[in-house]
């Protein structure tokens, strides 16, 4: 059990997706309303997340995205609360000093939204209790957010922790042999 509390980091990366180029907010301010509908735009929030707070190192941008009682769901269990936001965020940082988060797509349906993204990095911290390889590994995931206003209220994440551990030497029985590349995604991104 021990051996698995530190992929509670791993888990919590999928809250992490970057905009590409093709999927960069119109506003170039980072607001979050829609100038069209006046309702939130939730799909930017998820993009200013991952590319600004995330990849730019922004934690000081976590209020603007996050309600107070911000609530991350994962296989680990809760974390519960912006410090919880904060403390995950940090962990990322730590753990894949050299990350970077693609959000692949964003889907948005009221006040739910979801996200899959693509992480690429070195393995250069502990994960699971194995040292450091300084082996990149490629992670995806794929996030369901719930929206309180323009905010985000909640997140459920699920990521392929199985294949960043065969990518860094894990072997996992019935599996394919350790450091092969996880399956490319069955949908290539759409443009």
């Amino acid at each position: 059990m021990r051996r698995f509390q530190a992929t509670l980091p791993i888990l919590l990366l999928a809250l992490i997706p970057t905009q590409t180029p093709a999927q960069t907010p119109t506003q170039a301010t980072g607001a979050s309303m829609s100038a069209a509908s006046a309702t939130p735009d939730h799909a930017a929030v998820i993009h200013r997340f991952y590319e600004q707070c995330i990849n730019q190192h922004r934690s000081d941008l976590l209020l603007d995205l996050f309600t107070p009682h911000a609530t991350f769901h994962s296989s680990t269990g809760d974390a519960v609360g912006i410090e919880a936001v904060r403390r995950t965020v940090d962990n990322v940082h730590a753990m894949f000093p050299n990350h970077h988060f693609t959000v692949d797509d964003v889907v948005v349906n009221g006040d739910k939204a979801a996200a899959r993204w693509t992480m690429t990095a070195l393995n250069t911290a502990p994960i699971a209790g194995i040292p450091p390889t300084g082996r990149p590994i490629t992670n995806r995931a794929v996030v369901f957010y719930r929206f309180e206003g323009d905010k985000i209220a909640e997140a459920w994440l699920q990521m392929d922790q199985v294949g960043v551990l065969r990518q860094i030497g894990v072997q996992i029985p019935g599996g394919p042999p350790a450091n092969a590349p996880s399956p490319a995604p069955a949908h290539p991104p759409q443009q």
